[in-house]
């Protein structure tokens, strides 16, 4: 059965947590104002738990409301941590997630605070574990000002930079977010477009429902 606090929908789509580990100050639920359920969630979640909360919402129709394909929304990793400080967890999950439920989009949502010199090594390991997406918090397009609203534990405004371009080179579809208000809109796309993103994306700041 499902641990309480495994696993949440946002933006309608399942939301499950990694762990703990953060490349920046805050996590991204604090920002989105989700103060109280990133509390609520397991702080460090194992294989087989973070397989069974996906049965789980399965089981209990968790895409009965997606009336085609092209309106699954899959599933994303995300939570207090960051995913990519959790992959020896996401190595082991993914592989049997992928045997399990054929098509299933994945999606990890991150800073994306990789060093630059391991970031092409990172984008071929995501590829093989079948990730198709990333969404990369991106809430400024200079320095000055991403040191100050993100205070990274370690790398810079520049290797979020690179990140995004290494994946989308890589062939990983990625996509730039902020949470709203976001100023500047137009001056991020415009840089999100640059790096290779796809788009960039205001998130409405929402409640979020813990499965």
């Amino acid at each position: 059965m499902l641990v309480t606090g495994l696993s949440y929908l946002q933006q309608g789509r399942l939301t499950l947590q990694t762990g703990t580990a953060l490349p920046a100050a805050r996590s991204l639920l604090e920002l989105a104002e989700q103060q109280n359920l990133a509390e609520q969630l397991l702080a460090e979640p194992s294989t087989a738990q973070l397989l069974d909360a996906i049965e789980f919402a399965y089981q209990h129709q968790y895409e009965h409301a997606a009336g085609t394909e092209f309106e699954l929304k899959g599933i994303a990793f995300a939570g207090q941590g960051d995913p990519l400080l959790a992959m020896e967890l996401l190595a082991e999950v993914l592989p049997v997630l992928k045997a399990r439920r054929h098509g299933v989009p994945i999606t990890l949502v991150t800073y994306g605070l990789v060093p630059p010199a391991s970031a092409a090594a990172l984008c071929e390991q995501l590829n093989q574990l079948g990730v198709e997406q990333l969404e990369v918090y991106l809430p400024v397009a200079n320095p000055p000002a991403y040191q100050q609203l993100v205070q990274p534990k370690a790398g810079s405004f520049s290797d979020v930079c690179q990140f995004i371009h290494s994946a989308a080179e890589a062939g990983l579809q990625v996509s730039c977010f902020a949470y709203q208000p976001v100023k500047h809109t137009a001056e991020l796309r415009q840089l999100a477009r640059e790096l290779g993103a796809r788009a960039f994306i205001p998130v409405p700041v929402e409640q979020h429902r813990l499965l």
